[in-house]
């Protein structure tokens, strides 16, 4: 009876090289997955971001020539401090969300924005902001991110300003690494 066999050393090289370009691959591609999310998500301050968004709604107000309604959205990456607290997303957000996103979306997805339960407080230089993350990031967001701890979030900038002059600045977390 024989208990083991002998590998021919051809055998445990060619093995050895397959499963090294293995590894290669997977760890060249994961490096390569987040420069495709950085590229597609120019980084942005926020603090400046909502700055200028505040000052064009009231250059607009001002001027009542111009249409009182307009609408954007836009890909950002953010680097924000985690601050821990998830709270019940405001309906009127969502529902902002959801206009700037039959706008400029495409529509097949607009579920996801439905599908949304949560936004999550978030701190920069002392101001807070509190974004929206889609709902299969929940469970991942809560357990992954450190409260107190730098995260990258790349996000979906949905902004509306409305005839009556409520001015909406939204994200929606797509992805995040901390």
């Amino acid at each position: 009876m024989m208990l083991f066999t002998r590998t021919h050393p051809n055998t445990l090289m060619k093995t050895s090289i397959f499963l090294s370009i293995i590894l290669i691959s997977f760890f060249g591609n994961s490096q390569d997955l987040w420069e495709k999310w950085d590229t597609n998500y120019p980084v942005i301050n926020i603090d400046t971001l909502i700055s200028n968004e505040t000052n064009y709604a009231l250059s607009v107000e001002n001027d009542t020539s111009q249409t009182q309604y307009y609408a954007r959205m836009a890909n950002y990456r953010l680097e924000l401090t985690y601050l821990g607290e998830p709270r019940p997303i405001n309906e009127s957000s969502k529902k902002s969300m959801k206009n700037v996103y039959k706008l400029f979306g495409n529509r097949e997805h607009l579920p996801i924005i439905d599908k949304i339960e949560y936004e999550y407080k978030f701190e920069l230089n002392g101001s807070i902001y509190w974004l929206a993350a889609q709902a299969v990031l929940d469970s991942a967001l809560k357990k992954e991110l450190k409260k107190g701890k730098s995260a990258i979030l790349y996000c979906l900038f949905l902004n509306e300003h409305t005839v009556d002059h409520t001015l909406h600045n939204s994200f929606l977390i797509s992805e995040f690494r901390d």
